[in-house]
């Protein structure tokens, strides 16, 4: 009887029922959507390296298609901007049918995503070695291309005004079209520089300025300073904060499964659990906080919902990942900023521990990377930046009587010896 390579899967799946409801998740898809689609067919004991190849290959000439569609319809809603604009109905009208015959839009699968791919297939082919069911882990032996961290860029002065340019552009073309414009989604899909954008110290304190009325503010300032993960911050419960001592300690890690499932599991790496020591301007935001938790817990009564969790919706319940995203986006927008993820206000804690002189361990330990080289990898290109400005900071600290931008002798003058010989 043929036992297939989507049969063993199916079966080494349900056979984990240990797994983080995240995990779980992570590996179905890659079974569901990439292994079993271009693998599932294939007796578990005849698959091959060139196999696992193949499959990696279709990935990538998918891709191709996916980004040529991308192409297209960048393309064609230029041309229906420009039909609408002229008037020209009969050209309005193709651009939107030949618009509306392109494929649904989907994103590419990354480098980074198929290393993750071949990861699940190693893991249950492990298992498959282990049990005798095959005797070749093939999934060790593919290569791959290796699945680079995206390099964190400072929102530079010169960086901004490139991007505000392009805002403005993309704002004055929706406007001409005749279309009902939203400002927010324009300047939340524009593209950026680069994934991971930091903002400088001067805008994060314009972001925490802004925000500081806002019920989360206090979350936000936690992650701004000590660089906690969005599941880290909405995971964590009041034992593990110790203000007296000025410290936490992140023991949970909330994390969305789907819209509907929240997890509340293990912190992300084995370091998740170190202490975190805190400034004392982040202990004084978090007293406050607590005392106003506990007046809403008084006013609310019996109707209060006791998660124990430091940060909490109005009426005491856990906080849902995504609307801590949601809120944190229109706060940037609505503050005048260059838009930065979520997550990269972990960047820029990073940044300002950086920019503060420590040195790049400190900088792992407190953020709880698993190695100094993800560290490392993340914000070398940041460095640059930050010792410039640090240069600045030291020149600032000399005191000058002459301005250093006055016109000086570029030759030494002669001593009377030498004018004498």
């Amino acid at each position: 009887m043929r036992y297939t390579l989507g049969q063993y899967l199916d079966e080494w799946l349900a056979g984990h029922g240990g797994l983080r409801r995240s995990t779980r998740k992570s590996y179905g898809e890659h079974i569901e959507y990439y292994l079993k689609p271009h693998l599932g067919h294939i007796e578990l004991d005849q698959l091959r390296v060139s196999h696992v190849n193949e499959m990696f290959a279709a990935i990538d000439a998918d891709n191709e298609r996916i980004l040529w569609a991308a192409g297209e319809r960048r393309r064609l809603l230029a041309a229906v901007r420009q039909a609408w604009r002229s008037g020209d109905k009969n050209e309005h009208r193709a651009a939107r049918a030949e618009l509306a015959g392109l494929p649904p839009h989907r994103r590419t699968v990354g480098a980074a995503t198929m290393q993750r791919i071949r990861a699940t297939l190693r893991s249950a082919l492990a298992d498959a070695v282990r049990q005798g069911l095959t005797a070749v882990n093939v999934a060790k032996l593919t290569k791959l291309q290796t699945g680079k961290r995206p390099k964190a860029l400072v929102w530079t002065s010169e960086r901004v005004t490139t991007w505000q340019t392009a805002y403005e552009r993309e704002l004055a073309a929706e406007r001409a079209s005749g279309h009902t414009v939203n400002a927010f989604k324009v300047w939340v899909s524009l593209p950026r520089p680069s994934r991971v954008m930091v903002w400088t110290p001067e805008q994060i304190g314009i972001f925490l300025d802004h925000a500081a009325d806002h019920p989360l503010y206090p979350l936000f300032h936690l992650m701004a300073f000590r660089g906690l993960r969005r599941g880290e911050a909405c995971g964590l419960a009041w034992p593990d904060l110790d203000l007296a001592a000025a410290s936490l300690t992140v023991r949970e890690n909330r994390v969305k499964i789907t819209y509907q499932e929240i997890e509340d599991g293990n912190p992300k790496t084995d370091a998740g659990e170190d202490t975190i020591p805190l400034d004392s301007g982040t202990v004084t935001v978090l007293e406050a906080h607590h005392r106003r938790q506990d007046e809403a817990r008084a006013e609310w009564g019996q109707a209060w919902q006791e998660s124990g969790k430091v940060f909490t919706r109005e009426n005491g319940s856990a906080l849902h990942p995504d609307h801590v995203t949601d809120a944190f986006a229109r706060l940037a927008y609505g503050a005048g900023l260059p838009p930065i993820r979520l997550h990269d206000l972990r960047h820029g804690a990073a940044t300002l521990m950086l920019a503060g002189g420590a040195d790049m361990k400190l900088v792992q330990a407190l953020l709880r990377h698993s190695s100094l080289a993800i560290t490392a990898d993340t914000y070398t290109s940041v460095l640059p930046e930050v010792a410039r400005e640090a240069a600045e900071a030291a020149a600032a600290l000399v005191p000058r009587k002459i301005p250093v931008e006055e016109d000086r002798p570029s030759v030494l003058p002669t001593s009377s010896q030498d004018k004498e010989e």
